[in-house]
């Protein structure tokens, strides 16, 4: 199949520019690290497809576990019916969480994960009799493209020709040029005058990541939630992309000792192989929706639990576990701690950053980043700016060598 131009495909694609920047070719297939296009040439995927390919392309245990679902129990309603792989995997789920979660809400994807969260706080604080109507999250944050994502983040660039439909304050973030304790001054201010009025604080816990994978302080993020919380604000960390081992523990709320009561999942949820959201809450939250028809949480998706996914889900965990794989992980992301110095060295880098499974390159140029990324595009290495920036975000299945190799052509790209 010869693949058509943007402009005349029939597939409208989804952050691409018009005309098309960067390279665009017909993928085929893909299996661990690589993906294929129809020439049969392979590319190391340095973006986890999107941050989601966590055990790697194909993985063959959760294509068994896919095949052995679809065989058996393909999509029902879940509501109120259930399946025991829904089951099972909200049981799993909660037992990596920890304290204080007891119920995962179930959707289809990292957005509506979110949109379960922020309905499940306005509507919590109608059930208990105290109306609020207000958000509270971070200066620069993006949280899904949904509208009522959209209305808690704060990212030019995406969200400036969208209304903002729920009202939400922003508090700014420490960087080089402002520190945390007038940061905290800042975000204490507006809870100081509305916390009444917040029905929670959403963060993406450690790191910003459609933004230009932004790492801010742990202490910030330890002092705020606890403000947060001072004031009674429900407190949803948005672990879409944070979660399942990318920042180097298997949540990033493992990090720091004051606990959300929601926390959203996606992505890693099932390696990427299907679309699958959770919403994982508190006893205390759930027990606000007791009462009947009138106090039940109104939302729901088609696909809730779909088994497919699910199925898929689980397996993954159980690979976690088996081969443990956070622990395995060291390897690589003391490879990606120590690449950094050589590329701070460079006259096109401003910053490198890293956290965990997540390595970030600055530019001072931020207008070079397509010709910088099609240019390790052609030499194999699939990496995709965000921003102004270029990030390795590989699978988990990555091999030292391999990884060694795409940061060496990344390199060279960018001397």
């Amino acid at each position: 199949m010869e693949l058509p131009s943007i402009e005349l495909s029939p597939v409208w694609h989804p952050y691409t520019p018009i005309p098309i920047q960067g390279p665009r070719v017909l993928l085929t297939r893909a299996s661990g690290s690589f993906v294929e296009d129809a020439s049969g040439r392979r590319y190391f995927d340095a973006t986890s497809s999107w941050w989601c390919n966590i055990h790697g392309h194909c993985h063959p245990e959760l294509v068994d576990a896919l095949t052995r679902q679809a065989a058996e129990l393909d999509q029902v309603l879940f509501a109120p019916h259930s399946h025991s792989v829904g089951q099972e995997l909200a049981a799993c789920l909660l037992d990596k969480l920890g304290h204080p979660f007891e119920k995962i809400f179930f959707s289809d994807n990292g957005s509506t994960a979110v949109e379960a969260a922020l309905k499940v706080a306005l509507q919590y604080w109608s059930r208990i009799g105290e109306p609020r109507g207000k958000f509270l999250s971070l200066e620069r944050a993006y949280h899904g493209d949904t509208l009522g994502a959209v209305s808690v983040g704060h990212v030019d660039t995406f969200h400036t020709a969208i209304p903002q439909l729920l009202p939400t304050f922003k508090c700014p973030i420490p960087d080089v040029t402002t520190s945390v304790e007038h940061c905290l001054e800042q975000a204490l201010g507006i809870l100081e005058n509305h916390g009444h009025e917040i029905a929670a604080l959403i963060v993406e816990p450690l790191i910003l990541g459609a933004s230009g994978m932004i790492v801010y302080s742990k202490e910030y993020l330890e002092k705020l939630t606890a403000a947060a919380k001072a004031k009674r604000c429900l407190v949803i960390f948005d672990e879409v992309f944070t979660g399942f081992g990318r920042t180097g523990t298997f949540f990033a709320k493992d990090q720091i000792s004051t606990a959300p009561d929601v926390v959203c999942m996606s992505k890693g949820l099932t390696s990427g192989m299907l679309a699958l959201g959770a919403t994982a809450m508190t006893r205390a939250i759930f027990n606000a929706f007791e009462g009947g028809e009138s106090k039940k949480f109104f939302n729901g998706h088609t696909f809730s639990a779909n088994p497919l996914a699910c199925a898929v889900a689980l397996q993954s965990l159980k690979i976690f576990d088996r081969d443990k794989v956070i622990q395995r992980n060291e390897s690589l992301m003391a490879l990606m701690a120590a690449e950094t110095a050589r590329f701070e060295k460079l006259e096109t880098v401003s910053d490198v950053r890293h956290l965990g499974m997540i390595w970030v390159c600055q530019l001072k140029d931020p207008s070079q980043r397509w010709r910088l990324a099609t240019a390790a595009w052609d030499r194999g290495i699939w990496v995709r700016p965000a921003g102004p920036v270029l990030y390795v975000i590989p699978p988990y299945c990555t091999t030292v060598s391999d990884l060694q190799q795409c940061f060496d052509v990344l390199y060279e790209v960018m001397q």
